[in-house]
Protein backbone atom coordinates (compact mmCIF):
# COMPACT_ATOMS: atom_id res chain seq x y z
CA UNK A 1 0.00 0.00 0.00
CA UNK A 2 2.75 2.44 1.02
CA UNK A 3 4.70 1.68 -1.95
CA UNK A 4 1.27 2.56 -4.23
CA UNK A 5 0.49 5.92 -2.38
CA UNK A 6 4.79 6.49 -3.00
CA UNK A 7 4.10 6.05 -6.70
CA UNK A 8 1.26 8.14 -6.66
CA UNK A 9 2.94 11.12 -5.19
CA UNK A 10 6.24 10.41 -7.67
CA UNK A 11 3.54 10.81 -10.23
CA UNK A 12 1.54 13.71 -8.81
CA UNK A 13 4.39 15.46 -8.85
CA UNK A 14 4.18 16.07 -12.72
CA UNK A 15 1.02 17.87 -12.34
CA UNK A 16 -0.05 21.37 -10.31
CA UNK A 17 -2.65 19.93 -8.30
CA UNK A 18 -3.58 21.67 -4.75
CA UNK A 19 -3.20 19.43 -2.13
CA UNK A 20 -7.45 19.07 -1.62
CA UNK A 21 -7.16 17.12 -4.96
CA UNK A 22 -3.84 15.22 -3.56
CA UNK A 23 -5.87 14.75 -0.48
CA UNK A 24 -8.77 12.68 -2.18
CA UNK A 25 -6.52 10.64 -4.55
CA UNK A 26 -4.84 9.38 -1.66
CA UNK A 27 -7.72 8.84 0.49
CA UNK A 28 -9.07 6.91 -2.28
CA UNK A 29 -5.85 4.82 -2.80
CA UNK A 30 -5.48 4.62 0.89
CA UNK A 31 -8.83 2.99 1.52
CA UNK A 32 -8.72 0.44 -1.30
CA UNK A 33 -4.92 -0.55 0.52
CA UNK A 34 -6.96 -0.46 3.74
CA UNK A 35 -9.63 -2.92 2.44
CA UNK A 36 -6.91 -5.26 1.06
CA UNK A 37 -5.19 -4.86 4.89
CA UNK A 38 -8.59 -6.60 6.18
CA UNK A 39 -8.47 -9.40 3.10
CA UNK A 40 -4.80 -10.04 4.70
CA UNK A 41 -6.24 -10.28 8.07
CA UNK A 42 -9.20 -13.02 7.00
CA UNK A 43 -6.51 -15.08 4.90
CA UNK A 44 -4.39 -15.27 8.23
CA UNK A 45 -7.20 -16.21 10.32
CA UNK A 46 -8.47 -19.30 7.63
CA UNK A 47 -5.03 -20.64 7.80
CA UNK A 48 -5.18 -21.04 11.61
CA UNK A 49 -2.79 -17.92 12.28
CA UNK A 50 -5.12 -15.98 14.54
CA UNK A 51 -2.50 -13.40 16.34
CA UNK A 52 -1.55 -11.87 13.31
CA UNK A 53 -4.85 -12.09 11.76
CA UNK A 54 -5.65 -10.34 14.68
CA UNK A 55 -3.10 -7.46 14.69
CA UNK A 56 -3.66 -6.97 10.79
CA UNK A 57 -7.82 -6.11 11.95
CA UNK A 58 -6.73 -4.29 14.83
CA UNK A 59 -3.92 -2.33 11.96
CA UNK A 60 -6.99 -1.95 9.77
CA UNK A 61 -9.92 -0.35 12.07
CA UNK A 62 -6.96 2.22 12.85
CA UNK A 63 -6.18 3.01 9.84
CA UNK A 64 -10.25 2.59 8.79
CA UNK A 65 -10.69 5.38 11.49
CA UNK A 66 -8.22 7.90 9.55
CA UNK A 67 -9.98 6.98 5.87
CA UNK A 68 -13.25 7.72 7.20
CA UNK A 69 -12.07 11.08 8.76
CA UNK A 70 -10.28 11.76 4.96
CA UNK A 71 -13.55 11.41 3.65
CA UNK A 72 -15.15 13.74 5.60
CA UNK A 73 -12.72 16.11 5.07
CA UNK A 74 -12.04 15.83 1.54
CA UNK A 75 -15.13 14.80 0.35
CA UNK A 76 -17.69 16.65 2.32
CA UNK A 77 -17.93 19.78 4.84
CA UNK A 78 -19.01 17.51 7.77
CA UNK A 79 -17.01 16.65 10.86
CA UNK A 80 -17.14 14.80 13.63
CA UNK A 81 -16.86 15.11 17.62
CA UNK A 82 -14.98 11.93 17.29
CA UNK A 83 -12.24 13.86 15.10
CA UNK A 84 -8.71 13.63 16.97
CA UNK A 85 -7.21 15.76 14.41
CA UNK A 86 -7.03 18.64 16.78
CA UNK A 87 -5.86 17.31 19.53
CA UNK A 88 -3.01 16.21 16.99
CA UNK A 89 -2.34 19.52 15.90
CA UNK A 90 -2.01 20.98 19.29
CA UNK A 91 0.60 18.38 19.93
CA UNK A 92 2.77 18.92 16.36
CA UNK A 93 1.13 22.22 15.77
CA UNK A 94 4.27 24.63 15.75
CA UNK A 95 5.60 23.54 12.28
CA UNK A 96 2.12 23.90 11.20
CA UNK A 97 1.89 27.37 12.16
CA UNK A 98 5.56 28.30 10.89
CA UNK A 99 4.52 27.02 7.58
CA UNK A 100 1.41 29.20 7.77
CA UNK A 101 3.99 31.99 8.10
CA UNK A 102 6.29 30.87 5.11
CA UNK A 103 3.07 30.36 2.75
CA UNK A 104 2.26 34.65 3.44
CA UNK A 105 5.56 35.90 1.86
CA UNK A 106 4.68 34.21 -1.30
CA UNK A 107 6.00 36.71 -4.09
CA UNK A 108 3.56 37.17 -7.08
CA UNK A 109 4.63 37.11 -10.49
CA UNK A 110 4.57 40.49 -12.09
CA UNK A 111 3.84 39.34 -15.90
CA UNK A 112 0.59 37.96 -15.02
CA UNK A 113 -1.39 35.36 -13.00
CA UNK A 114 -2.85 32.32 -13.75
CA UNK A 115 -5.58 29.79 -12.50
CA UNK A 116 -3.78 26.66 -10.66
CA UNK A 117 -5.13 24.33 -13.26
CA UNK A 118 -3.88 26.25 -16.30
CA UNK A 119 -0.45 25.64 -15.57
CA UNK A 120 2.07 22.59 -15.48
CA UNK A 121 5.49 22.15 -14.24
CA UNK A 122 8.38 22.70 -17.48
CA UNK A 123 11.18 20.07 -17.19
CA UNK A 124 14.12 22.80 -17.85
CA UNK A 125 17.55 21.20 -19.39
CA UNK A 126 20.59 23.74 -18.86
CA UNK A 127 24.40 23.08 -20.64
CA UNK A 128 27.62 24.35 -18.69
CA UNK A 129 27.36 27.92 -20.24
CA UNK A 130 22.84 27.68 -18.69
CA UNK A 131 24.56 26.70 -15.62
CA UNK A 132 27.21 29.53 -15.32
CA UNK A 133 24.26 31.73 -15.62
CA UNK A 134 22.05 30.95 -13.53
CA UNK A 135 24.99 31.07 -10.72
CA UNK A 136 25.65 34.56 -12.46
CA UNK A 137 22.34 35.59 -11.59
CA UNK A 138 22.42 34.02 -7.88
CA UNK A 139 24.94 36.58 -7.40
CA UNK A 140 23.82 39.56 -8.83
CA UNK A 141 20.91 38.43 -6.58
CA UNK A 142 22.46 37.73 -3.43
CA UNK A 143 24.79 41.15 -3.56
CA UNK A 144 20.98 43.12 -3.99
CA UNK A 145 19.67 41.24 -0.76
CA UNK A 146 17.12 39.89 -2.94
CA UNK A 147 17.81 36.40 -1.67
CA UNK A 148 16.33 35.30 1.81
CA UNK A 149 18.49 33.44 3.66
CA UNK A 150 15.83 32.47 6.55
CA UNK A 151 14.60 29.07 5.52
CA UNK A 152 11.23 29.74 5.13
CA UNK A 153 11.12 31.25 8.91
CA UNK A 154 10.88 27.16 9.36
CA UNK A 155 12.02 25.58 13.07
CA UNK A 156 14.09 22.70 12.87
CA UNK A 157 11.18 20.19 13.26
CA UNK A 158 9.36 21.84 10.21
CA UNK A 159 12.81 21.61 8.13
CA UNK A 160 12.87 18.36 9.31
CA UNK A 161 9.68 17.68 7.86
CA UNK A 162 11.09 18.90 4.24
CA UNK A 163 14.13 17.26 4.05
CA UNK A 164 12.87 13.84 4.66
CA UNK A 165 10.89 14.69 1.35
CA UNK A 166 13.34 16.40 -1.03
CA UNK A 167 16.89 15.47 1.09
CA UNK A 168 17.62 19.02 1.24
CA UNK A 169 16.05 22.54 2.27
CA UNK A 170 17.45 25.80 0.89
CA UNK A 171 17.99 28.61 3.13
CA UNK A 172 15.72 30.63 0.11
CA UNK A 173 13.22 28.03 0.80
CA UNK A 174 10.43 27.61 -1.17
CA UNK A 175 12.43 29.24 -3.84
CA UNK A 176 13.06 33.11 -5.01
CA UNK A 177 11.16 34.33 -7.86
CA UNK A 178 13.38 35.77 -10.58
CA UNK A 179 13.09 40.07 -11.13
CA UNK A 180 12.66 39.45 -14.78
CA UNK A 181 12.07 36.48 -17.13
CA UNK A 182 10.78 35.12 -20.10
CA UNK A 183 10.69 32.49 -22.26
CA UNK A 184 11.28 32.54 -26.29
CA UNK A 185 10.25 30.17 -29.12
CA UNK A 186 12.91 29.55 -31.88
CA UNK A 187 12.57 26.82 -34.68
CA UNK A 188 10.46 24.94 -32.17
CA UNK A 189 12.62 25.27 -29.25
CA UNK A 190 11.38 26.82 -26.11
CA UNK A 191 14.46 28.45 -24.11
CA UNK A 192 14.19 30.08 -20.62
CA UNK A 193 15.91 33.61 -20.02
CA UNK A 194 15.76 36.11 -16.93
CA UNK A 195 17.86 37.98 -14.72
CA UNK A 196 17.82 41.48 -12.96
CA UNK A 197 15.88 43.19 -15.61
CA UNK A 198 15.51 42.84 -19.44
CA UNK A 199 18.50 44.21 -20.73
CA UNK A 200 21.13 41.93 -18.12
CA UNK A 201 18.82 38.88 -18.74
CA UNK A 202 20.67 35.54 -19.77
CA UNK A 203 19.86 32.37 -21.23
CA UNK A 204 19.10 29.83 -18.30
CA UNK A 205 17.91 26.63 -20.07
CA UNK A 206 15.58 25.04 -22.64
CA UNK A 207 12.22 23.61 -21.81
CA UNK A 208 12.14 19.94 -22.62
CA UNK A 209 8.64 18.90 -21.42
CA UNK A 210 5.72 20.58 -20.64
CA UNK A 211 4.65 18.34 -17.73
CA UNK A 212 4.85 14.78 -18.74
CA UNK A 213 4.20 16.01 -22.68
CA UNK A 214 7.66 16.59 -24.75
CA UNK A 215 7.88 20.28 -25.69
CA UNK A 216 7.28 20.23 -29.44
CA UNK A 217 3.59 18.53 -29.22
CA UNK A 218 2.81 20.62 -26.93
CA UNK A 219 3.71 23.55 -28.97
CA UNK A 220 1.18 21.90 -31.76
CA UNK A 221 -1.74 21.84 -29.40
CA UNK A 222 -1.35 25.00 -26.81
CA UNK A 223 -0.24 28.13 -26.71
CA UNK A 224 2.26 28.47 -23.99
CA UNK A 225 3.81 31.38 -21.44
CA UNK A 226 5.79 31.31 -19.13
CA UNK A 227 4.31 31.96 -15.49
CA UNK A 228 7.27 31.83 -13.20
CA UNK A 229 11.31 31.12 -13.02
CA UNK A 230 11.93 30.59 -9.26
CA UNK A 231 15.92 30.23 -8.20
CA UNK A 232 16.65 27.21 -5.74
CA UNK A 233 19.65 25.86 -4.50
CA UNK A 234 22.53 27.34 -2.68
CA UNK A 235 22.88 27.22 1.12
CA UNK A 236 21.24 24.57 2.48
CA UNK A 237 20.18 22.73 5.13
CA UNK A 238 20.78 18.64 5.49
CA UNK A 239 19.99 16.50 8.76
CA UNK A 240 21.48 14.40 10.65
CA UNK A 241 20.68 12.86 13.72
CA UNK A 242 21.42 15.47 16.07
CA UNK A 243 21.50 18.15 14.03
CA UNK A 244 21.72 20.60 11.04
CA UNK A 245 24.16 20.91 9.17
CA UNK A 246 25.38 23.45 6.35
CA UNK A 247 25.51 22.45 2.87
CA UNK A 248 25.86 24.15 -0.42
CA UNK A 249 23.62 23.18 -3.45
CA UNK A 250 24.07 24.43 -6.82
CA UNK A 251 21.57 26.99 -8.43
CA UNK A 252 19.08 25.86 -10.35
CA UNK A 253 15.53 27.42 -11.74
CA UNK A 254 12.03 25.90 -11.15
CA UNK A 255 9.91 26.54 -14.27
CA UNK A 256 5.81 26.97 -14.33
CA UNK A 257 4.06 27.36 -17.73
CA UNK A 258 0.88 28.01 -18.32
CA UNK A 259 -1.40 26.61 -21.58
CA UNK A 260 -4.49 27.32 -23.24
CA UNK A 261 -5.55 25.23 -26.34
CA UNK A 262 -5.33 26.37 -29.31
CA UNK A 263 -8.72 27.10 -31.14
Amino acid sequence: MFTLLDLVNHYLGYFTTNSKVKGRIYTAVGAVGVWYLLYLAYRFFVNGRILRGSLLVAIFLVLLYFVILNVLYFFTKKTTKWDISPKIEQIVGQPHEESAQAATSVIIPANGLYERQDVMNGVIDSNLQQRTNIEAIAREMTDLNLIAQDYGHLGEQAQRQIIAQKGVINANHPGTILPYFDMQEADGTLTIFGGINQLQARELGNVSRVGLTPTDQALSHYRLAVASVVLTGGPSHVATRSELIDDQQPYQIRVEIAYMRRS
